[in-house]
């Protein structure tokens, strides 16, 4: 499944999210094809029409490495790598949000000491 996305979402399939299968062979997030198909009874790739008791509600997928875990049911240790994953991610985007805070007060600053020599300048 590694490089498969749900082109509802647009995003990755894990081995812990659910996927379904439409009749017409494409699979999506089970979550987001429930959401589509509230809206609209055509697969979102192909437009074929769609019965809801043809979908294949949970489909499972043997890998390589011999890790048979279902999608859906998160092994742990893949579950842990991807919060760490997740964690550090967020890590980074915090620290670059603080350099970017420092950064706008110290602009803030310059500019409220300039506006202080102009207003001390004009009086």
């Amino acid at each position: 499944m590694k490089g498969a996305v749900c082109t509802i979402c647009t995003e990755q399939f894990e081995c812990f999210h659910t996927v379904s299968a439409l009749k017409c062979g494409h699979i999506f997030h089970a979550e987001c094809v429930s959401v589509w198909l509230n809206q609209s009874m055509t697969c979102p790739q192909c437009r074929q029409k769609v019965i809801r008791a043809n979908i294949i509600q949970k489909l499972f997928f043997s890998r390589p490495d011999g890790d048979d875990s279902i999608l859906g049911e998160p092994n742990p240790s893949v579950e842990l790598a991807r919060l760490s994953s997740k964690l550090e991610e967020s890590q980074n985007k915090l620290c670059i949000q603080d350099r970017e805070m420092s950064k706008l007060l110290a602009e803030k600053m310059a500019i409220s000491d300039r506006i202080d020599q102009l207003t001390e300048s004009h009086r």
